[in-house]
């Protein structure tokens, strides 16, 4: 008799532990509807790629900022400001022969900004996949100055905007950012657009003596779609 009240009342504690357990459960997978790794209403995070098995390990291809409106919804800005100049001796001086130092001249410079809408899906308490749209602005120009010698003088001749262009364009873009701790994440993105992009007009200018300078060279535009992927990996922190 006593074996079966001991066995009853064993059969009763389980079927009590069994319901407080699922019931923790269910507590805990509610409340990780607000993730402990994730970013919160009011944080921003900042990202830096790099591609680990490429020539640059490490590549800041402009600084893409995140303001968050909630753990599901964040606002985007990715903004890149370069410039760049290369020069290379053409002609090294010798004053035996009465030869100057030539130099040809390369200057690139370029804004990019892209803002942009994500939704945030529930995913894991540490995976957050994401869709969203962005918008792309870019602005560039380019000179090349090349120098020759005539006399004891040096000229230039100078092309502008042989690389220089205005792009339009939108993208959908889709990604996911894994938490390898509290704020700080990895993470990846593709998407899908449309650019357009116009060729700026070609110049030529010298300081040559008798000189005149051509009209501007006119050039074309094109229209892109299609996929577009970043090959490389986003390094973030929220704070």
């Amino acid at each position: 008799m006593r074996n079966t009240i001991f066995l009853f009342l064993c059969m009763i504690s389980f079927s009590l532990f069994a319901q407080e357990s699922k019931k923790e459960k269910v507590e805990q997978q509610e409340s990780t509807e607000v993730s402990e790794f994730k970013p919160v209403a009011g944080e921003t995070s900042l990202e830096v790629q790099f591609a680990p098995f490429g020539d640059n390990p490490i590549d800041i291809n402009g600084i893409r900022a995140r303001f968050f409106s909630s753990q599901r919804s964040a606002f985007r800005l990715n903004a890149f400001l370069g410039y760049d100049t290369d020069s290379e001796i053409t002609q090294q001086e010798n004053n035996d022969l009465n030869l100057l130092e030539l130099k040809d001249r390369t200057t690139t410079f370029v804004v990019n900004i892209r803002p942009g809408f994500e939704r945030h899906f529930k995913g894991t308490n540490r995976l957050s996949p994401y869709m969203g749209l962005e918008a792309d602005l870019t602005y560039q120009t380019s000179t090349f100055k090349t120098e020759n010698q005539s006399g004891d003088d040096i000229n230039y001749l100078k092309e502008v905007n042989s690389n220089g262009f205005i792009r339009l364009g939108a993208n959908a873009i889709a990604g996911f950012d894994f938490y390898v701790s509290k704020k700080l994440y990895l993470g990846t993105e593709l998407g899908l657009g449309a650019a357009w992009t116009k060729l700026l007009p070609v110049k030529i200018k010298s300081d040559r003596s008798g000189f005149e300078e051509p009209d501007p060279v006119k050039r074309g535009s094109a229209i892109d779609i299609g996929p577009n992927v970043n090959a490389q990996i986003r390094l973030g922190y929220v704070f």
